[in-house]
């Protein structure tokens, strides 16, 4: 659907406007239409509406549209991040409807009177618009997830096969479908499972699923996951509390972590359970990888200790032994052992604010393609 020049020309004209209460909007947004419709709680994780991360991130992705409404393409890597978590999580075209009622009438009641009939009419244009967008191509993406080998449409049972703990907290689970199938699974390696533990919280509300890189290589007949247990984590939790025969809601594999990057010069960064997609990239990625770092607590953190030093260029710094890494000093040391960055594909996971760091030193240190995996809302700081 190509954008009408009213509409273009209203927010251009208004997004100056709009900008300075964005996010008022967007956390009235969610108020209002989680308020109204709980069951959309299964797509976003109530921390992340606490801590006003959520809000946060769709202010961002609201003024990012705003201000390339004339060259949407540029939004393009933004889009496909956004419709991949938006196919993991199983969002429907129906979905976008209820999206747009509540956000222009949180809008509406952010700017009041500012909001005329003809200021609203190109506003509501632009947010179909991108609506629009995204359930083409998410149409594209849940079909080509369906027709991979073992793929599938829509929420999937699986039986919890087998748990293998690697150590205290984090544990490895082997995942086999329901219904009986035993071929292998096609997908590309750093993509994630979505889980759903079928779980409410103490007040009544679903529980939104969650997402676990898968650490099974393409073609097995089983899909593993390697779970850290949080000590408030309900799914996390669920999932270590396991019993032979535990049942999950599974959507097919998705992600972009891995980009296209197979046989390109790599450098992973991880920290902590971050460790998980840095693995799997090493072991079935296909990168050529030059250096790679991981920064955890003890040195019997790591539950893939044993496999992934034998990725080139392995290095691992405990923060009990010599505390928390200075980034850019721990980027140096990266960037100087991996021969220099600005030619290499650098992948960084891990908690968030070690990610944060991470990205802006090393885009100091000269990287210029950094992809980075945040299974949460991702806000402006987080860029790539």
């Amino acid at each position: 659907m190509a954008l009408s020049k009213h509409a273009i020309d209203t927010v251009k004209a208004t997004a100056p406007a709009v900008a300075p209460h964005v996010q008022e909007i967007t956390s009235l947004f969610y108020n209002k239409m989680l308020g109204r419709h709980p069951e959309l709680f299964q797509f976003f994780n109530k921390s992340s509406q606490k801590t006003q991360r959520q809000p946060r991130a769709l202010a961002d992705a609201v003024l990012a549209y705003a201000g390339n409404i004339e060259n949407l393409d540029v939004l393009g890597p933004a889009v496909e991040r956004m419709a991949m978590k938006h196919c993991a999580l199983q969002v429907m075209p129906e979905h976008y409807g209820i999206v747009h009622d509540n956000l222009m009438e949180a809008i509406g009641d952010t700017l009041g009177e500012a909001v005329t009939p003809d200021v609203a009419a190109g506003w509501s244009e632009a947010v179909n618009a991108l609506a629009g967008i995204l359930i083409n191509h998410e149409a594209g993406l849940y079909e080509a997830a369906s027709q991979r080998t073992g793929g599938w449409m829509g929420w999937r049972k699986f039986t919890i096969a087998e748990r293998n703990e690697h150590n205290e907290e984090v544990s490895t689970f082997s995942l086999k479908p329901s219904d009986g199938y035993d071929g292998g699974f096609d997908f590309t390696p750093g993509m994630y499972l979505t889980l759903d533990c079928e779980l409410k919280d103490s007040e009544g509300d679903i529980v939104a699923p969650r997402h676990y890189t898968i650490t099974s290589a393409p073609g097995d007949k089983v899909l593993k996951i390697t779970v850290k247990h949080l000590k408030d984590g309900k799914a996390s939790s669920a999932l270590h509390s396991f019993t032979d025969g535990m049942e999950v809601k599974c959507s097919p594999p998705f992600g972009d972590f891995l980009n296209a990057s197979a046989g390109k010069e790599a450098v992973l960064l991880s920290a902590g359970i971050g460790v998980t997609p840095m693995y799997t990239l090493a072991k079935h990625g296909g990168l050529n990888v030059k250096y790679a770092m991981h920064v955890d607590h003890e040195s019997g953190s790591n539950p893939f200790a044993a496999h992934y030093v034998d990725t080139p260029g392995f290095h691992q710094i405990t923060t009990t032994e010599t505390g928390r890494p200075d980034m850019e000093a721990l980027v140096k040391t990266v960037a100087e052992g991996a021969g220099g960055l600005a030619d290499k594909h650098v992948y960084v996971c891990g908690p968030t604010g070690f990610m944060m760091e991470a990205v802006r030193s090393l885009q100091t240190a000269g990287a210029e393609k950094i992809l980075f995996e945040n299974f949460g809302p991702r806000t402006n700081e987080q860029r790539d």
